[in-house]
């Protein structure tokens, strides 16, 4: 009797690390893919705010990457903000846009260690349409 107890305790045993190891590749993989997309509908003169998480003491910073393309809407700011002052805490940049002109555009951004060689953490696009 003590044999099959023994067995059946090993079954489960292994199944539990391999549900496990099954969530941890999961896990990875959406962190993997980290590529967010929003939709805007915008009046011209309206202002939206876009918020991107952030953590400044690592090195990545967003940026607009294709600015030059756009013709709908302008930044109008673009902060850091803190919930807290602990170095290496998380924060959010939050960029202020301006309708200004109707048609269609998309945003992109790029959350980068902006030198050469700097590695890429994750894009965001936003698509805005201005009436």
């Amino acid at each position: 009797m003590k044999k099959v107890s023994d067995y059946f305790v090993k079954i489960l045993q292994v199944l539990a690390w391999v549900v496990l190891l099954a969530q941890l590749q999961t896990a990875c993989s959406k962190q993997a893919s980290s590529s967010a997309v929003d939709t805007y509908n915008l009046k011209i003169g309206q202002h939206v705010d876009v918020t991107l998480n952030a953590n400044t003491s690592t090195g990545y910073s967003w940026s607009w990457i294709n600015k030059a393309a756009v013709t709908t809407v302008d930044s109008v700011a673009a902060i850091s903000v803190s919930s807290n002052n602990v170095p290496g805490s998380p924060s959010q940049e939050i960029w202020r846009f301006k309708a200004v002109k109707a048609g269609s555009d998309s945003i992109k951004f790029r959350y980068a260690q902006p030198w050469v060689g700097g590695a890429v953490g994750e894009t965001r696009t936003l698509f805005i349409k201005v009436n």
